[in-house]
């Protein structure tokens, strides 16, 4: 999991609320697609239309991620029946591992540039992690018992496939560009 001292800045700012550390006990299964739901929505919400100064591409990544898990969540409340306990499970440490990318994408959104750019390597790990534990909770969750239709069952698959595969994007600069520019600047003078 993520460490705490990437953000400390963010948690003197603000502490996350117990529910980041307890899934929920006592709902059913609709109760818990729906709380699951609400959760994801919010962080897309939140953050769908805010300009990242550094790892923009990771965080639009994990935003369609979230985004594709809310179509999933919408298809189990609208077609849900029981679910199996395997599926429970699954949903539960998907509710416990959405609090994760809202702590990380609003450090990334609320931090300075310099500091974001010193922590570069650092945070490009956490969304590599964080890919890390979404394809282990895909390929765990039982897609054929939740009777999905063809279309939600092959964004989930894309999306496993994926997040297994996914580099962390590390900020690049190409040195040869660079000379380049301050060679062809030497001309003007």
């Amino acid at each position: 999991m993520a460490s705490t001292a990437i953000f400390s800045s963010l948690r003197r700012r603000r502490t996350l609320s117990y529910e980041a550390f307890l899934s929920p006990v006592k709902l059913n299964n609709i109760g818990l697609v729906q709380m699951i739901s609400i959760v994801a929505n919010e962080l897309i919400s939140s953050f769908l239309h805010r300009v990242f100064p550094f790892q923009r591409e990771n965080s639009r990544s994990l935003i369609w991620k979230i985004e594709v898990f809310v179509v999933l969540f919408d298809f189990l409340r609208d077609f849900g029946s029981t679910l199996s306990s395997t599926v429970v499970l699954c949903l539960k440490e998907l509710y416990l591992l959405i609090y994760w990318p809202k702590t990380l994408l609003d450090y990334c959104s609320q931090s300075s540039r310099l500091w974001l750019l010193l922590q570069n390597s650092s945070i490009s790990g956490h969304f590599h992690d964080l890919n890390q534990e979404i394809s282990t909770l895909l390929d765990v969750l039982p897609l054929k018992e939740l009777g999905l239709t063809p279309n939600v069952r092959e964004h989930l698959e894309l999306m496993g496939k994926q997040s297994k595969h996914e580099e962390p994007s590390y900020l690049s600069i190409n040195m040869m560009k660079i000379s380049d520019s301050t060679s062809t600047l030497s001309l003007f003078e």
